[in-house]
């Protein structure tokens, strides 16, 4: 949208803000790592009161480098259950958060879990301006962050070389092409990224609702 999503206002706070707090109000949250202009990261966290928040790392050309210098950031046990988000999600939930914790640590012991949405719209495979093929909806999903994995396994999968990392368009899709297993759980439709100018719209008033005024302003 041609300025960093993460920092538009939305009711008077960068929507950044909105995804820390969710961090920060889940219980099942030890510390957040950031990915980003730390500058202005660690000033939010600062007002924002995020009592969670541990570091921040420069990002990268690509999604998966991003997470991949985030990941630098962790000192924590190989077992430990790390959570990857996209900062642009600002409508995630502390119950969306457990849900995927949950899974993790599960008896199952999958090697990532995924939230997700089934896919309400006709899909279709379109070539040169023709559809080509209609897609069976019955097993499509749309895949949320956050996405949930053990550190060690992130990290070796993240010193693959670059290329392979550039076409990857969720850690899930490292998981899977490692031979891992993702599981899913429930996403929330209002887990939306900010994508379009529309979705700030939706995410006003998706904030508006769960606030019920707008009570905080961003200096």
């Amino acid at each position: 949208m041609g300025r960093p999503k993460q920092f538009i206002e939305l009711l008077g706070m960068p929507a950044l803000h909105y995804t820390l707090r969710a961090f920060e109000e889940s219980p099942e949250i030890a510390r957040i790592y950031a990915v980003g202009d730390r500058q202005r990261i660690e000033a939010l966290a600062q007002v924002a009161g995020i009592t969670k928040y541990a570091a921040c790392a420069e990002p990268g050309e690509a999604r998966s480098i991003s997470t991949r210098k985030g990941l630098l950031l962790c000192a924590e046990d190989p077992q430990t259950i790390v959570l990857v988000h996209d900062g642009s999600r600002c409508l995630v939930t502390p119950d969306l958060i457990k849900r995927v914790v949950r899974a993790a640590c599960g008896a199952s012991e999958p090697d990532g879990v995924v939230p997700g949405v089934p896919v309400s719209d006709t899909i279709k495979v379109a070539r040169n301006g023709t559809v080509s093929e209609t897609l069976d909806r019955t097993n499509l999903l749309a895949v949320q962050t956050p996405q949930a994995f053990r550190l060690g396994l992130l990290r070796r999968l993240h010193d693959s070389p670059e290329e392979l990392l550039r076409v990857a368009t969720d850690d899930a899709s490292l998981v899977e092409r490692d031979g891992g297993r993702v599981e899913v759980v429930a996403g929330e439709r209002t887990n939306i990224k900010l994508t379009s100018p529309e979705d700030l719209v939706f995410a006003e008033a998706m904030l508006a609702a769960r606030e019920g005024v707008a009570r905080e302003v961003w200096p």
